[in-house]
């Protein structure tokens, strides 16, 4: 579960950072993390977030066999890939990833308990 949201979160992070949003950017700086702002590095970074993010919701999906959530993960993370050609596939890939990230966390809880209907 948390390997879901933290590879979400960091690929909305990376990909903020590859498009070259003003407020991450000066966020970096600001904190003294500047040198991050390389293609060099953000690239393998989004990579890794991205991996991290379906590795965690394919876990989940082993566990609560909704696929559904890790289709939508997958459209996210070809949506957040896409977006750095095209920047605002950027936010609505994030945004994908952070939405299948919580419905990986509802589907764990419910199949915890019992409740989850396929």
């Amino acid at each position: 579960m948390r390997k879901a949201i933290f590879g979400s979160l960091g690929s909305a992070f990376a990909a903020a950072c590859c498009a070259g949003i003003p407020a991450v950017l000066g966020a970096l700086s600001a904190a003294g993390l500047g040198f991050l702002v390389n293609d060099l590095i953000l690239f393998p970074l989004l990579a890794l977030f991205l991996g991290l993010g379906l590795w965690g919701l394919w876990d989940g999906v082993s566990r609560h066999g909704l696929r559904g959530v890790l289709v939508l993960g997958g459209i996210g993370a070809a949506l957040v890939v896409a977006g750095i050609v095209f920047q605002p596939l950027i936010y609505v890939g994030a945004a994908a990833m952070i939405g299948a990230a919580l419905w990986n966390i509802l589907a764990l809880r419910q199949a915890r308990q019992g409740r989850l209907e396929r």
